[in-house]
Order: structure tokens, then sequence, then C-alpha cells
């Protein structure tokens, strides 16, 4: 890890960020959590009537489904954000043409990317907080909030969606498409992670399929440590599983994307 590169790349996006992409797209990444929470609001009230399956808190852990979707809409909230972030990166340097000038730069891609990830993470916590205060009037609640378990589900959501991002970076610089690609994603993740009602719902390989996506069990891990409904014991379980698979994620990525830096570089020659 370079950790000027880091540095350097922290500093280049926040001026990027700061001059060039005005605040109405901090709230539109708002707004689209206000629009999930409002969404699971509206059915609860007057789709289904207050009224909830029997193994819903067995499944769960908890009564109280508002604030299991808020916590759902806030962490899809953050996904989006950090994972279109990084992931863009590279195809955005393409499209800019500065591409063939970074790959001649002697940067280390770890600390590059790194630093992407953190300064997305410092805005999106921003971003989320604000969710969060919004979540309030539609019901979110605080029941059990277990700090240290609150600690270890921030840092390994961060590593797994990094390791993500890395995946659907390589799809994007690989295809020279982010929309297709990324909203491909997002609508997977917002079906089959359970972001507004448990992924058990859903048919059997649907739930492999989420599985194998880091959002799902980097949600479980934060409902718990917010709602709690999960014992220390399983919990230590699930965040060792969500641990492997976001190193099966990042090892991947890393190599997969200097692989495809080197195919795009051919297709810019034709």
């Amino acid at each position: 890890m370079d950790l000027k590169v880091m540095w350097a790349t922290i500093q280049k996006e926040f001026w990027i960020r700061l001059r060039a992409y005005p605040v109405s797209f901090m709230v539109g990444c708002i707004l689209t959590s206000f629009y999930t929470t409002l969404g699971a609001w509206l059915m609860y009230h007057y789709f289904f009537r207050q009224r909830l399956a029997l193994d819903f808190t067995d499944l769960t852990g908890t009564s109280d489904y508002m604030s299991y979707a808020i916590v759902g809409s806030l962490l899809y909230l953050f996904v989006v954000r950090t994972c279109l972030n990084v992931s863009r990166r590279l195809i955005t340097e393409l499209r800019e043409g500065t591409l063939e000038s970074l790959m001649l730069a002697p940067f280390k891609r770890t600390s590059y990317f790194v630093g992407n990830m953190l300064l997305q993470t410092v805005m999106t916590f921003l971003e989320t907080a604000i969710a969060a205060m919004i979540g309030v009037f539609f019901g979110l609640r605080i029941h059990d909030i277990c700090f240290w378990k609150l600690v270890i589900a921030t840092a390994l959501s961060l590593y797994g969606f990094f390791g993500l991002s890395l995946i659907l970076g390589c799809v994007m610089i690989y295809a020279r498409d982010t929309y297709i690609s990324q909203n491909t994603l997002f609508a997977a993740i917002f079906l089959v992670c359970g972001i507004t009602f448990p992924k058990e719902y859903l048919p059997y390989p649907l739930q492999l399929l989420g599985n194998i996506i880091p959002v799902t069990d980097g949600l479980t891990l934060m409902r718990a440590a917010i709602l709690g409904g999960l014992s220390s014991e399983r919990y230590c379980i699930i965040a060792l599983r969500f641990f492997i698979l976001g190193s099966v994620y990042v090892i991947s990525g890393l190599p997969l994307m200097k692989r495809l830096e080197i195919i795009a570089l051919e297709k810019m020659e034709g």
C-alpha cells in the first residue's frame, strides 16, 4: 500500500467532486433512499395493513418492519454510492482520455482504488446520516444497538463492497459500458439481498444468488448490530463467512482488473 498514491488520489477526487459535481447530485442520492423508504411505508400501511407473515419475526429477528426496511434502504444507498464510485473510476479515465497517462504513471492500483473508496465512504456517511434522520419520521427505531457489532459490520461491509466494486469495474471496462451493468447489478441487489423483505421469501435459486453477493451478509450483520435478533456466536459465524466472501472478490478483482486494463488499451488502439 502506497500512502502517497492513496492520499494523492483522495485529493484529486475531492477537488473533482467539489468543483465538477453539484450539490443536487448528493440530493438525488438521498432521494433514492427516501423513495425506497416511502415505498416500504406505503406498502406496509396501506397494502399489508400493518400485518406481517407469521414467520417474519423468526426469519429477521425483529417484528418492527419499518426499522427493518429503513436499515435496508440505508445500506442500499451506501452500496450504490461506494460501488458506483470505485467501479467507474477506470472507465471514467478512459472516457476522459487519461487512462493511458494513468497506466504510464508509477502508481499502485490497490492504493488508487482504496483512495477512491475512502473518500467516497466519508461522503456517503454524510448522505446516509441525512437519510437516517429522514427515516426516523417513517418509523426507524434503534432497539438493541451493539457498538462492537456495529464496528465489525461497518468494517466488513466496506471490505466486501470494495471487492464487489472491483468486479463491477472489470465488467464495465471490458464492456465499455456503465449504465446497463451497474443498473443490472443494483436491481439484482435490491431483489435478492433482502433490502425490504427477507430473501427466504424468494425461490431457492434466487436465495443462492443472494448468498454469493456480499451485500446480503453485510445487511444481516448491520441489522443485527442495530436491531438485534442474532446471538454473538451466530453473528461471528456470519462475519467470518462475509470476510471470506469479500476476500474472494478482492483477490479475484485486483488481478482481473490489471488484465482488463491491457485489453482496454488494446481496444483503444484498434
